[in-house]
């Protein structure tokens, strides 16, 4: 068979394929346990979890775990040749404006010395190393199972498969971070989850080509 008659019949189903879909359920299970162990070990939830969790910061994982969700159905459907983002590609990029307006309008309110004041604290060092440790193991399972498909942009789907990994622990470590302004979470979380992501794009060019 041709390469492109392969491509043809390939790309007439742009569903994730069962290979990819199938090493993801087998290997994200363990790899997050192992994530949830580090975290427990290493650092454990916040002291005033339950009151956090009654507040507004109960988003602080709840957005993450959502982004993960969009990132990694994103990063399935990438992962059969010739397929289209679709409705999820769009749905990412909405999440992201609403994520970057957010942060404008806490921007606008708390101006720059707020920023200053409220991002550059010794947390944001600790966020800035937490969240790719702790996406070790998730990034690990996500590219395997990446690599049993076929993309055709592979450093784009190696950078979802790191945008969920990001997001899935930055979820976990905002059950420990006690940071809670947007001016903080916001762009201390969003660098972290960068790292990530650009070691996916950076993995998945080596390991996702075919």
């Amino acid at each position: 068979m041709k390469t492109d008659d392969l491509l043809a019949a390939l790309a007439a189903d742009t569903r994730p394929g069962p290979g990819v879909a199938q090493r993801l359920s087998r290997a994200l299970p363990g790899a997050m346990v192992v994530a949830a162990v580090v975290f427990a070990l290493g650092w454990g939830v916040r002291q005033d979890l339950v009151a956090a969790m009654t507040s507004p910061a109960a988003l602080k994982p709840l957005v993450p775990l959502a982004l993960a969700g969009l990132a990694g159905t994103l990063a399935l459907t990438l992962s059969r040749p010739e397929a289209r983002g679709g409705r999820t590609a769009t749905a990412l990029w909405v999440f992201a404006v609403v994520l970057i307006a957010a942060f404008g309008a806490a921007l606008a309110a708390g101006g720059l010395s707020g920023l200053m004041t409220d991002l550059f604290t010794p947390s944001l060092i600790t966020c800035l190393a937490s969240i790719p440790a702790l996406a070790l193991p998730l990034l690990a399972a996500t590219l395997w199972a990446l690599s049993a498909g076929a993309p055709r942009r592979p450093a784009l789907t190696g950078a979802l498969g790191g945008l969920a990994a990001g997001s899935l622990a930055a979820s976990l470590y905002a059950l420990y971070c006690d940071q809670d302004t947007a001016l903080f979470v916001l762009p201390a979380y969003a660098s972290a989850i960068g790292i990530v992501t650009l070691t996916g794009t950076v993995l998945g060019t080596r390991t996702l080509a075919w």
